[in-house]
């Protein structure tokens, strides 16, 4: 019990909390100069997903890569410090319960905490984004045809194209100015119809479906011109931690106000 103990207040230390920070500071020197020189190298985890990035090219250029593995670790320490400080602060405030004369003011006390604690769940969508996402890329898909992808069905339904036809731009005549996707999707019992336009991407469960191109890209006046949209399909499991996140930070800033607001009456 005495080590967990000397080991918890070592990682609440005010001390262990400079020294992430000042370990942080010296290995992002050193990643900015590895994504100046080698910037090439890094570019493809957004399409791959941090694990299949760190099988392939985090670990064939070890040397120059590295410094993203030890700024994860740094990271991961740096969550497990805020938590460790949070919640002693949290059994600190509970300890003190009795010393409140209003229950309004004990319960207000709560909103930084559990705006770190939010923090700490974003943090934790970072992290799920980057080990298990994924990106599906060119998914080409004709009227009526369906896709399966990451567990999902998706239908294009119909395909609505808007072509220019004036004189105003000349440029512009018979070329398309708008484009609209009604697709079907489903995955299990969940399903739906959706639109998808070029500003207007799909969501669906963890995934987010964008419009990358469409057929026929002008008016063929009747010539029977295949219709089809290209899709790219970005599978992302972090979202559901960052509105989780998002929705407890909102409620402890609102608490923190509250808390500052009834301390001036």
């Amino acid at each position: 019990m005495n080590i967990i103990k000397a080991i918890w207040n070592l990682l609440g230390n005010i001390y262990f909390t400079m020294g992430i920070f000042l370990c942080m500071v010296i290995d992002l020197v050193s990643g900015y100069f590895m994504l100046k020189y080698y910037g090439e190298i890094f570019q493809p985890i957004n399409d791959m997903g941090f694990i299949k990035w760190s099988v392939t090219f985090g670990r064939e250029s070890l040397f120059k890569t590295a410094w993203l593995f030890i700024l994860v670790f740094f990271l991961a320490l740096l969550s497990i410090n805020v938590f460790v400080c949070t919640t002693n602060r949290v059994i600190i405030l509970w300890q003190s319960r009795n010393r409140f004369q209003r229950v309004s003011r004990f319960i207000l006390g709560f909103g930084p905490h559990i705006m770190h604690y939010s923090m700490l769940i974003m943090f934790l969508g970072y992290l799920v984004s980057y080990l298990f996402s994924a990106t599906y890329l060119g998914r080409v898909l004709l009227p009526e045809k369906e896709i399966h992808v990451a567990g999902s069905s998706i239908t294009l339904k119909s395909l609505d194209i808007d072509y220019y036809h004036g004189d105003r731009l000349f440029n512009m005549d018979k070329r398309a100015m708008d484009v609209r996707a009604d697709l079907f999707i489903a995955s299990g019992s969940k399903k739906g119809n959706f639109l998808l336009k070029f500003n207007r991407p799909v969501q669906f469960k963890d995934m987010s479906i964008h419009l990358k191109d469409f057929s026929p890209h002008t008016d063929s006046n009747g010539m029977g011109r295949k219709k089809f949209v290209t899709l790219i399909i970005k599978q992302d499991p972090g979202v559901k931690f960052y509105f989780t996140g998002m929705i407890f930070f909102t409620l402890g800033l609102v608490m923190y106000s509250l808390e500052k607001i009834e301390e001036k009456i």
